[in-house]
């Protein structure tokens, strides 16, 4: 009787990919730094303590932490897989082993926790904000950038490009990749309608909730086809707020007050209050 082999799980295929599942930059320092500038940006925005103490979850290769510890920061990267970290040493740069889900620190250690483009893909995508939460020190704060993939949008957009729609495939093929938006145009139309209505429903409940999706773990990993939760900022703001952290980022800077919530990516930071605070301990001007 034949079997069929098990397929690896993502977190597996993060672990062993050859020279990581984030993009590679190889020895192109200018190149990652300009690639990363919006995340530093938006941690500087946040306005911590000059010489931070900072966590970067989920860094890939490391360049993320390497341009946060070049804008000032004592910047600490984790990630699954560090035989794939790439940047040249630095004295404001650790990176090292660890999971999203089971951090290596004690509890208040980091005076920001920033995690880019890796909760999507976290199996157990509450327990990494646990663990988050738990490092961070009051007074912190938490910072979360990936994609928005409960906007209807991104694929509307996608089809509202004709050279892009004219060739999609209408039926799926053996071996075509699972994007969260769908492959063929009936995918992205049908998906785009569901993430409207989940966007909706997000809105009316009452407390997070985590919408998960099986993952694709074919490589090569694009387009978000490895997700494993539809990442979005609602999600993470209700989080935030049942932990008692006061919301001072909901979406880009710069972007109009509710584009958040139809957005293409999720920006959201919060910071996590210390005892002797009470009620929304929110920064003026800060949104």
């Amino acid at each position: 009787m034949d079997f069929e082999p098990a397929r690896p799980s993502v977190e597996d295929l993060y672990r062993t990919a050859e020279g990581g599942v984030r993009g590679s930059f190889g020895e192109d320092r200018a190149g990652a730094l300009a690639y990363y500038a919006p995340l530093v940006a938006f941690v500087l925005g946040l306005r911590p303590a000059e010489g931070a103490r900072l966590l970067d979850v989920g860094c890939g290769v490391g360049w993320s932490t390497f341009a946060l510890a070049v804008a000032g920061y004592e910047a600490t990267g984790i990630d699954l897989n560090p035989r794939a970290f790439e940047p040249p040493a630095h004295p404001r740069c650790v990176l090292r082993e660890g999971s999203a889900t089971e951090i290596p620190y004690p509890a208040d250690s980091f005076d920001v926790v920033a995690c880019y483009q890796c909760l999507e893909h976290v199996p157990d995508p509450g327990r990494a904000l646990d663990e988050m939460a738990r490092v961070c020190r009051p007074g912190g704060f938490l910072a979360v950038v990936g994609p928005n993939l409960v906007s209807p949008f991104p694929g509307l957009a996608y089809l509202a490009r004709p050279s892009s729609w004219r060739n999609l495939p209408l039926r799926r093929r053996a071996g075509m990749a699972r994007h969260p938006y769908g492959n063929t145009l009936p995918e992205i139309l049908g998906f785009s309608l569901l993430r409207s209505a989940q966007v909706v429903a997000k809105l009316c409940r009452r407390g997070p909730g985590f919408t998960m999706r099986e993952p694709d773990p074919t490589p090569p990993f694009h387009a978000d086809n490895d997700a494993c939760y539809l990442c979005n900022p609602t999600d993470l703001i209700a989080d935030f707020r049942r932990r008692g952290f006061a919301i001072v980022r909901r979406g880009k800077p710069g972007r109009p007050p509710l584009s958040y919530l139809l957005a293409g990516g999720t920006w959201v930071a919060a910071r996590k209050r210390r005892q002797d605070e009470d009620g929304d301990a929110t920064r003026p001007g800060q949104t």
